[in-house]
């Protein structure tokens, strides 16, 4: 019976997946690209993330419009008391029904294992916005502000990835993953603190194949899996491909960071020792992998 429910839940997730696909190519269509990952902004101020400019595509164009996207910050809109409940909207399409995360992701102090602060200068004491568990593909590097346009993944901070720009083949590069409540999930607003790192920056609409895909790592440790891709369902997690296709990707994928270094504006990786797992997140590294 279990098997069962959570059959149907991945059923239910992938599903999900392939509606945020279609409004991505809907969006594409309209606009020329994907969306931007996230505004730059500056420190502590809060900026729309990239599930936000979708809204239109997934039958939310009243919240999008009510929530001032067009014409204001993230953070404009979180300090209006008028407009912040909105931000803890439930958006079904935007939640895995097989992690655990309440509808609101939870705040508390720093030493909690469910330590979520979405915290910003504008940002209430103990703001919760609303959970997501699908977060973008940003590649292999960290985006600290030392690394700027050097993304190469999907979504990034400085301008936004067009179709021809994915090089290594649509249906060969991640465009959208999972991440549970183990991992401290996602928001589907934007980030708190562009600029910043780890959890503090981009992390909470975006995720990193550096990272190993379910890290074993508890949600507390430094560089945790709050910064990679994860899943409540067993063995693996759910991708949804630049092409629209959703795959499940298993945990024993072939990893491995090509000796990657990024404390500088050149960060290096040997392109032929990496995984399948980082070739699947770099959208041009030249090498188009097999079929997953």
């Amino acid at each position: 019976m279990q098997q069962a429910r959570e059959a149907g839940r991945r059923i239910s997730c992938v599903n999900n997946m392939r509606q945020v696909g279609i409004a991505l190519h809907n969006y594409a269509d309209v606009r020329g690209s994907f969306p931007l990952g996230w505004p730059p902004g500056g420190q502590l101020k809060a900026e729309w993330g990239w599930p936000v400019f979708l809204l239109p595509m997934l039958e939310e164009q009243v919240l999008f419009d009510n929530l001032k996207v067009s014409t204001q910050t993230l953070r404009d809109t979180i300090a209006d008391a008028s407009l912040r409940p909105l931000l803890q909207t439930r958006i079904s399409g935007f939640r895995c029904p097989t992690d655990l995360t309440p509808d609101l992701l939870p705040s508390g102090p720093a030493n909690d294992p469910e330590y979520r602060l979405f915290n910003c200068d504008n940002c209430p004491s103990g703001f919760e916005p609303a959970t997501s568990n699908y977060v973008g593909n940003g590649g292999l590097n960290d985006p600290s502000p030392v690394i700027g346009t050097n993304g190469n993944g999907v979504f990034w901070v400085d301008k936004p990835v067009r179709l021809v720009d994915i090089t290594d083949g649509l249906s060969k590069t991640f465009a959208v993953g999972e991440r549970h409540d183990r991992c401290q999930a996602a928001t589907w607003i934007g980030v708190r603190n562009p600029p910043g790192p780890d959890m503090w920056g981009s992390y909470w609409i975006r995720a990193r194949v550096s990272m190993k895909l379910n890290d074993p790592r508890p949600s507390a440790s430094t560089n945790s899996c709050t910064e990679g891709f994860s899943s409540a369902h067993p063995g693996g997690a759910n991708f949804l491909y630049c092409d629209g296709s959703v795959h499940t990707i298993n945990d024993e994928i072939s990893f491995s960071n090509g000796g990657a270094t990024f404390n500088n504006n050149s960060p290096t990786y040997d392109v032929a020792t990496l995984g399948v797992y980082q070739h699947l997140g770099i959208r041009n590294d030249g090498i188009v992998t097999p079929a997953q």
